[in-house]
């Protein structure tokens, strides 16, 4: 392969290279980015879930305590009934009634008691998630943020990059660059243009045929008989 520079040969490779990666990157981003969103969700979510529990205990408190008042009305009423009450059937079942209910007070007022600490536990608790998801939220913030920013120059480079590479065409013929590009595009070439080091190719990691050898020493560019990818050497290689 006489015809092509090697020399701008790889400075094709070096643009073309730069580009897959960053479009590699670039494919990564909106799968890394949604994944931080997806990672704030969950922390508001759980933020909220444990404020909704603190709220939860703290309804059952005044449920409880509108519970005990209503009885403790309806006691009054009753024991104002009572002493209006000429049968003793009557006096006795208006008394059973407040008693039952006094009963029924002192359960409720256990139940308050346990439902203020269990109050007290959660409104700890929903505090101390706020506090920490707040932090870990700026702090996924912050990450997503670097993350957009990064896209942007990456796309920014990308674009240069793109603008740069008919430039680099020169000095390349026609059927080199064919068979460069459809390395380029080969999934199991790392790199289309590899070097010879020690006669061993860059690409398959194999020895180099001697027939292939010759070429290189001749022409610096050759085709690997193992792998299919370009070859070069240095210039003063043997």
């Amino acid at each position: 392969m006489p015809l092509t520079d090697v020399d701008s040969l790889l400075a094709l490779q070096e643009v073309d290279l730069k580009i897959r990666d960053m479009e590699s990157r670039l494919k990564l981003l909106p799968k890394e980015m949604q994944s931080l969103i997806g990672r704030r969700d969950a922390l508001l979510k759980d933020t909220a879930s444990a404020a909704d529990r603190a709220r939860q205990v703290e309804l059952e408190v005044k449920n409880t305590e509108n519970a005990i008042a209503g009885l403790e009305a309806e006691n009054r009423k009753l024991q104002q009934q009572s002493g209006m009450v000429k049968k003793n059937a009557e006096y006795q079942a208006l008394l059973a009634a407040v008693e039952t209910n006094r009963k029924k007070i002192g359960e409720l007022e256990e139940k308050t008691l346990l439902l203020f600490d269990e109050l007290e536990t959660a409104r700890a608790r929903a505090a101390k998630v706020k506090e920490d998801n707040a932090q870990t939220i700026k702090n996924i913030k912050s990450e997503f943020d670097e993350l957009f920013a990064f896209s942007k120059t990456v796309e920014t480079e990308l674009a240069r990059l793109k603008k740069e590479r008919p430039d680099r065409l020169c000095g390349i013929d026609p059927d080199t660059l064919s068979l460069y590009t459809r390395l380029l595009n080969a999934k199991n070439v790392r790199t289309p243009v590899s070097k010879v080091e020690e006669g061993v190719c860059g690409n398959c990691h194999l020895r180099v045929t001697p027939q292939c050898m010759n070429h290189l020493r001749r022409d610096r560019l050759a085709v690997c008989d193992n792998c299919q990818g370009l070859l070069y050497i240095d210039g003063d290689a043997d």
